[in-house]
């Protein structure tokens, strides 16, 4: 008798109707299109700015190092109804900020509320910069404020606008002048990445590196623009790209992870990287083939140019005999490809791609009439970056199979 009145009791509970979600606003999955603001600020990873500690997040895949991603489908989210939360952020350089800001997406109603803005110029003694209030906007939101000098920028949320819902940062910004030159520290060493032992080896501008992955380690090569670090990766099969920025005290890195393609659909996985003692790792010389033959490209960044596209032999010396014997251990048929999107219109991609590959043209000596040569700027692109971080990456010289 029991057993049935259990039952019956169950059968009723389950016929009834599930609550009813509150439905999305009106435009809610459209995105701004005021993206000038994540491009201007001088939070941007692709100028150099690096997460150097969180206090937490509500998974890796919701990290803080999605607020100066430069994509607005992507956020930072605290642990639930875990307030105050706090992130520090590193700035390329010490810079006299006279704005900061943030965006909070209205649509699905996780805004955050108020949001505080302390400047260091060490990391370690703390000043006030601004106490903001989160407006119902989705457009980015500013806040001037008196002007000063910082290094280091901490960002705390201390509760949220609606709740029960938690916070959503999409960017973190800020606005100034860099006061000081830009001090880029060396990646060389070892490290411990998302728990990861990792070691890299830098020689100029470029580096080699392996993560420990399970059974199979990740193996990198790449290289640095004085600002970010950008690197091709081969792990088995698996290949990919990884946007990385160093702290200027070198003692913390940050970084965006795609696999095969920097594109929005393909999220980038987040790395949080901290000095540790040494692992038994030894990173490879020849991932750069290994990619090529995977992937059907691999692109060089350790390759210098200035500004008007021409290469910087000498500080391109590793890269370009790491060219030079790719070349030649590649038994197929190849062409080397001058890849540029940072520049105002297609013309003048194409310009800088031009005086890119004339000027590898004649470093390469007697290799160069192994390949075929083109300039192709921001024409027939295999993908279309959508932020600067994935303009960064696709903008580079890449070595590629001959269809």
């Amino acid at each position: 008798m029991k057993r049935a009145l259990l039952a019956l009791l169950l059968i009723a509970s389950c016929s009834r109707p599930a609550p009813k979600q509150p439905a999305a606003p009106a435009g809610a999955g459209k995105l701004p299109t005021d993206i000038i603001n994540e491009q201007s600020s001088l939070l941007d990873i692709s100028r150099g700015a690096a997460i150097v500690s969180r206090t937490g997040e509500s998974m890796l895949a919701t990290s803080p190092i999605y607020t100066i991603d430069g994509d607005l489908g992507s956020f930072w989210t605290p642990p639930p109804h875990d307030y105050p939360q706090s992130i520090v952020i590193s700035l390329p350089a010490t810079s006299r900020l006279d704005r900061v800001g943030f965006r909070s997406l209205t649509a699905l109603g996780f805004e955050a509320n108020h949001v505080i803005f302390e400047r260091s110029l060490d990391g370690e003694t703390w000043q006030p910069l601004a106490s903001t209030t989160s407006r119902h906007v989705s457009e980015a939101q500013w806040f001037d404020v008196t002007p000063a000098e910082a290094a280091y920028l901490r960002i705390t949320i201390p509760d949220t606008k609606n709740h029960g819902l938690d916070a959503r940062l999409q960017s973190i910004l800020a606005h100034g002048t860099e006061t000081a030159p830009r001090h880029d520290p060396s990646i060389d060493g070892c490290w411990s990445i998302n728990g990861d032992n990792a070691v890299f080896a830098q020689r100029g501008t470029r580096a080699t590196g392996v993560v420990a992955r399970g059974r199979q380690p990740l193996f990198l090569d790449g290289g640095t623009n004085g600002r970010l670090w950008r690197f091709n990766w081969i792990r088995g099969n698996d290949y990919g790209f990884t946007a990385l920025t160093l702290s200027p005290d070198g003692k913390h890195l940050s970084a965006l992870d795609w696999h095969e393609e920097a594109i929005t659909l393909f999220t980038a996985t987040p790395w949080f990287g901290e000095r540790a003692s040494c692992a038994e790792l030894a990173p490879r010389d020849d991932v750069p083939l290994a990619v090529l033959r995977r992937a059907g490209h691999v692109a060089f960044f350790a390759l210098q140019f200035d500004a008007n596209g021409q290469l910087l032999a000498d500080t391109s010396g590793d890269a370009l005999l790491a060219l030079k014997q790719t070349i030649r251990s590649a038994p197929v048929a190849l062409r080397l490809v001058a890849h540029e999107f940072r520049q105002p219109d297609a013309k003048r991609n194409r310009e800088v791609a031009e005086r890119e590959i004339a000027s590898l043209r004649a470093a390469l000596g007697p290799d160069a009439g192994r390949v075929e040569f083109v300039a192709a700027g921001s024409d027939n692109a295999r993908q279309t970056p959508a932020t600067d971080a994935a303009r960064a990456i696709y903008s580079s010289v890449e070595l590629e199979v001959r269809r």
